[in-house]
């Protein structure tokens, strides 16, 4: 096991782009971290760069206090898992995961217990003579975990393991990996595009977009209190809704009703307001509680059992004066309104094409400057 610490890790290709922009974090000894964002923000390349695949252009990378960014990766001991299982297909099972063992020169007696040790944690024991064309993806993708584990690696490095697997499999997957991380207590670093992966799995996660690091933290922290919206609308499914707003006299005036400002909100010029769709309620079936209270006509209505997704549109101004680099997810406005979803309890009476009177948790709502993106508060009041 051991601590991986990136001072100041710079990632610049022969082009001039950037790939990766002053990371500067340690992952903790036995902690499983998460690097997690949208395609070509880097998490890939940071890892390579934590396993010796790329050699950084600026920063020091070091493992349990000792520099090893000018290390080859043999020499550092740790233990990579690709998207593409990377396994011989002409060898074994026995023979894929104890390869590595045989380069090392290890005795046969230490390779067969390791192989043996490995498959019986693995439930691969019956599979270990066959060759992995005939194996599922799942136990593909185990073979690829358990040709990692028998090197006792001080720590593994996965990138987008699961991506090939179908939706169950998947999931059972994420499992497993789960509990044989916490069973090994072995440093993990996993990246994946996936922030349910990312939200289930880690014990930090570091959100990354166009090569920076935007924010560390528990699931919890990164759900609760995003450090600004890029991370709010990462975060959460279905996505947090990002509104424009106002502040008048101490008042938050929001597309279908207002609150009052907390008093110690910075000011700010542009705002944006992040609500969750769970934190909406049919007023009919819920009541309101002194909340908000407005009145939407349903536009579409999705029902998945255990809660029920109700779109509807918001009139709103003041998109346009948003920067454009914020990449705020605003595809779906149109003619001056915004499709915004509420998640409801499935025994709901909402009707599509059909008036529904909703409240929000003024307590909940999420405040942001509209230049910057940062977080200015994340609690409310209610008005009067």
């Amino acid at each position: 096991m051991a601590a991986i610490t990136l001072q100041h890790v710079t990632k610049r290709f022969p082009d001039g782009t950037a790939a990766v922009r002053d990371a500067d974090f340690t992952i903790e000894d036995g902690e499983f971290f998460i690097l997690v964002g949208p395609s070509g923000c880097g998490k890939s390349t940071l890892l390579n760069m934590i396993v010796g695949l790329e050699r950084p252009s600026e920063g020091v990378i070091l493992v349990d206090d000792r520099r090893v960014d000018e290390l080859d990766p043999k020499d550092r001991n740790m233990a990579m898992v690709f998207q593409s299982y990377a396994i011989y297909p002409h060898m074994s099972v026995r023979e894929n995961m104890a390869f590595p063992l045989k380069l090392a020169k290890l005795s046969k007696d230490a390779v067969a217990r390791r192989v043996d040790d490995a498959a019986r944690l693995l439930e691969l024991t019956g599979l270990l003579d066959r060759r992995p064309g005939t194996l599922s993806g799942g136990q593909r993708q185990r073979v690829a975990m358990g040709r990692a584990l028998v090197r006792e690696p001080a720590a593994f490095l996965m990138d987008e393991p699961l991506s090939n697997l179908d939706a169950k499999l998947r999931v059972q997957m994420r499992t497993e990996i789960a509990r044989l991380q916490r069973r090994l207590g072995t440093t993990t670093v996993y990246v994946t595009h996936d922030q349910t992966e990312a939200m289930t799995l880690g014990d930090r996660v570091a959100v990354l977009r166009k090569g920076e690091i935007q924010q560390i933290g528990t699931p919890r922290e990164l759900y609760a209190a995003p450090a600004n919206l890029f991370v709010a609308g990462f975060i959460g499914s279905p996505a947090m809704n990002l509104l424009p707003a106002r502040s008048e006299g101490g008042r938050l005036v929001l597309p279908m009703a207002d609150v009052t400002l907390a008093a110690d909100t910075p000011e700010a010029e542009r705002l944006v307001v992040g609500i969750r769709p769970e934190h909406f309620v049919d007023v009919a079936e819920a009541g309101a509680d002194d909340w908000p209270v407005f009145t939407v006509d349903v536009a579409v209505l999705e029902w998945l059992g255990a809660d029920l997704y109700a779109y509807f549109d918001l009139p709103v101004d003041g998109l346009a004066d948003l920067p454009a680099d914020l990449d705020l997810d605003l595809h779906n406005a149109r003619n001056g309104t915004l499709q915004v979803v509420a998640r409801l309890s499935s025994t709901s009476g909402a009707v599509e094409g059909q008036p529904l009177r909703l409240a929000f948790d003024p307590h909940r709502v999420h405040v942001f400057d509209g230049g910057s993106g940062r977080r200015l508060t994340g609690v409310q009041r209610d008005r009067g």
